[in-house]
């Protein structure tokens, strides 16, 4: 056990090194959170309102609209996120294989799978909005037990299901099999793997939390300065700091996020860690 912890704690380190060594991967998730932005943008309004007159009236008609609402924003969401998380795992398996990955090649082989990618959103989101209605559904309970209850079943839910995918996208991408094969195949991949995909993901995650607190820290002590001293240009860059240090995290995240999970997949499915992971430690810490 120890081993296989160690084992998810070097690829996540060798994962921000690999990074380092190939910027061009940041792209997709700059891809990813521009579409994200205008979908939202385009949806918030519109959603708004209608969940703000379903939560004021018992009208059923509102509340299926508002459900129908959420669902075709999770779909388009999740579609935006499928896609683009697609192409970046498809770009680290060509540079896990040791060939050269450039944005196009990353795109291509996700446009390649988009029927599958856009059914796979569809199965996303039809779970996203039923944990979410289940979620909300304890709100209107006067019973805080039922609320709390509704809250964790909803959260269980999702979180089951983003276990059950967690290696969808790289089977995605090199297996290129039915849906239906990917999911239980990224079952049975997660299961093997769960340590080093827990002790991994909480790495890179705990690093990003770190960096965030670390950004809000200093932005905010600008800030407060610029308050304090009345000087608005110190105030503007306080709050730009904040605005372009979160974005560029999140980029950063999204992107190591990827190539771990790619990392991941090949030592899984193939026996081996790839050229990522080139320390004597964390070799060993993957042998059998």
């Amino acid at each position: 056990m120890s081993r296989k912890i160690a084992g998810g704690f070097e690829l996540s380190k060798q994962s921000w090194a690999a990074l380092h060594q190939n910027r061009q991967l940041v792209v997709f998730p700059v891809i990813s959170m521009i579409g994200m932005l205008f979908v939202t943008i385009l949806f918030f309004v519109p959603g708004a309102v209608l969940v703000g007159s379903a939560a004021s009236t018992e009208s059923n008609t509102l509340w299926v609209t508002a459900l129908v609402v959420t669902f075709i924003y999770y779909f388009f969401a999740y579609t935006i996120v499928i896609f683009s998380n697609t192409a970046l795992v498809g770009a680290t398996m060509r540079l896990i294989q040791r060939e050269p990955a450039t944005v196009g090649d990353g795109l291509r082989i996700a446009f390649a799978r988009f029927g599958k990618i856009l059914v796979y959103a569809f199965i996303s989101a039809t779970i996203g909005v039923i944990a979410k209605g289940i979620s909300q559904s304890g709100r209107s309970s006067d019973n805080v037990l039922v609320a709390i209850l509704s809250a964790i079943v909803g959260g269980l839910l999702q979180g089951a299901w983003n276990l059950v995918v967690f290696f969808a996208i790289p089977v995605l991408v090199v297996e290129n099999v039915g849906l239906i094969d990917t999911f239980e195949r990224s079952w049975h991949l997660f299961k093997q793997t769960w340590d080093e995909g827990f002790v991994g993901s909480a790495t890179i995650g705990g690093i990003s939390c770190l960096a965030y607190l670390a950004l809000f820290l200093i932005s905010g002590a600008i800030t407060a300065a610029g308050i304090s001293l009345g000087l608005l240009p110190v105030l503007i860059l306080g709050m730009a700091l904040l605005v372009l240090g979160f974005t560029l995290i999140s980029l950063l995240n999204g992107a190591v996020n990827g190539i771990f999970q790619a990392s991941l997949y090949n030592f899984a499915a193939n026996g081996d860690v790839g050229p990522f992971i080139d320390t004597a430690p964390a070799r060993e810490a993957f042998k059998a």
